[in-house]
């Protein structure tokens, strides 16, 4: 998710009035409308990327599954060697928080992932654990409004800022939304206060896969390190028969079915 130019102010100030601020809700459903699926399994490239463009590479597999409004989530490192089998799990709650755990192979049991520990990396990369739990765009956790459009990368796109009704990782975050297919082309994360950007998530490629249309590979950085990690979706599976006791700590720690 490169760094982009942003229009003037001028150009955005003009194009305000097009729009009402409430527009702002109905186009974040469509962009959480456009991700949801019933289950998923995708297999990952996640790179590293330090200030001076050394690249260390990890191979994930993701299962979710989502049963009655609510989304579990299982990872699985397959390589290098240092972090093979290393397995994190999230199960979303009802009350719109998340339960969060992760089996370490050199550890040899499982962790959860405490509600003070969301801000850290997850496994050494510019996502955080709070990253890996939620959206960004959950209409029913931040007020969206409808600031402007931009055009990102050559596409027409909305640009809504979100305040957050219960702040944790971020008070406030930014997103540029294509107009063509409600993906986000662009969020900026505002950790500390709405003035200062601390990371910039960008979108490198769009796909059209299993008959619709994702976010094939994205760019975190992090501003103040130049860190970057890619994340890039190798193959991806949508709808599929999904065996729930993938979702539990019982498979986190064995990685085996019962």
């Amino acid at each position: 998710m490169k760094r982009i130019a942003l229009l003037t102010l001028l150009t955005v100030l003009s194009v305000l009035p097009l729009w009402s601020a409430d527009d702002a809700p109905s186009i974040m459903q469509r962009v959480m409308d456009a991700q949801a699926a019933g289950s998923s399994a995708m297999d990952i490239r996640l790179s590293l990327i330090d200030g001076s463009s050394e690249v260390r590479e990890r191979r994930i597999q993701t299962l979710t599954l989502t049963e009655g409004g609510l989304t579990n989530t299982i990872t699985v490192f397959l390589s290098p060697a240092s972090v093979k089998n290393t397995r994190f799990l999230t199960r979303e709650r009802a009350d719109g928080t998340d339960d969060q755990w992760i089996f370490l192979p050199a550890l040899g049991r499982v962790k959860r992932i405490a509600a003070s520990e969301g801000g850290g990396s997850f496994m050494g990369s510019d996502f955080t654990y709070a990253d890996m739990a939620s959206t960004t765009y959950d209409t029913t956790e931040a007020e969206h409004t409808l600031i402007g459009q931009e055009t990102v990368n050559g596409r027409s796109a909305y640009k809504i800022k979100s305040i957050p009704y219960d702040p944790t990782a971020y008070v406030q975050t930014i997103i540029w939304v294509d107009k063509e297919h409600d993906l986000p082309l662009r969020v900026e994360f505002f950790e500390k206060d709405p003035t200062t950007v601390s990371k910039v998530l960008t979108t490198d490629d769009i796909a059209f896969v299993e008959g619709r249309w994702i976010t094939k590979s994205v760019t975190m950085t992090t501003v103040a390190t130049q860190h970057s990690t890619r994340v890039e979706i190798l193959q991806a599976k949508y709808d599929i028969p999904m065996n729930s006791a993938y979702f539990t700590t019982t498979f986190l720690e064995t990685g085996r079915l019962q």
